[in-house]
């Protein structure tokens, strides 16, 4: 009997002391759904060896080529700047979720109250 009244002791301590739940919680909004496509990489003319970081090519080719790897360069870095805004979006959802779940829990009722 003593037992049961401290159970039901602590049960009503805790409740008193957690803090009320809100009114309304939060539900989060996930981001728009992205899916970037990697841009590819220039084939290198036959007259540049990649292996041996040398070339044999005529100047036009040669620039020609460069030009085409500066502009996969900047694709690229958009493509990874892309990635990484979608995925601070994708972790700030996820937050949001967790403090949903929590407000959620604490308006279904104060820890503690079933023991097993």
């Amino acid at each position: 009997m003593t037992m049961i009244i401290a159970v039901f002791l602590a049960a009503f301590v805790q409740a008193a002391t957690d803090a009320p739940p809100p009114a309304d919680c939060a539900v989060p909004t996930p981001p728009p759904v992205i899916r970037p496509v990697k841009p590819s990489r220039p084939t290198p003319p036959p007259c540049v060896d990649e292996a041996r970081s040398r070339h044999n090519c005529k100047v036009s080719v040669i620039n020609a080529y460069n030009a085409q790897i500066d502009s996969y360069g900047r694709a690229f870095e958009s493509y990874v700047a892309g990635l990484n805004t979608y995925t601070t979006d994708l972790n700030a959802y996820v937050e949001g979720a967790t403090r949903y779940a929590a407000c959620e829990r604490r308006k279904a009722g104060p820890d503690g109250l079933i023991a097993g």
